[in-house]
């Protein structure tokens, strides 16, 4: 019943863990960086509680975490890229639109 209980509790943050993560790429990909930062509080919150029930996981819950884990640092990594790249398109229209100003 316990264990039961404590794999019930596993699936749900998985799920959720997914939940967010695809919950800050659609953020990041219409610019939204003002909510990415309570999320990804969130997620390092459920990672945290995981942790802390790390030795009591079976085999079958290390494997979903395992997934989940690579997932989600998967998705970061490429949000990470895409924050760059718009960061990187920012700064080369500021500077434009700056050397246009400046001309007139």
């Amino acid at each position: 019943m316990q264990q039961t209980k404590f794999n019930n509790k596993i699936d749900n943050y998985c799920n959720e863990l997914e939940l967010l993560s695809s919950k800050m790429a659609e953020l990041l990909d219409v610019g939204n960086y003002s909510d990415i930062e309570s999320i990804d509080m969130k997620r390092k919150f459920i990672l945290k509680e995981i942790s802390k029930d790390v030795t009591s996981l079976s085999n079958n819950n290390k494997n979903k975490i395992e997934l989940v884990w690579v997932n989600n640092k998967t998705m970061i990594e490429l949000l990470n890229e895409k924050l760059e790249d718009k960061k990187k398109k920012f700064i080369r229209k500021k500077k434009l639109f700056k050397a246009y100003t400046f001309d007139n």
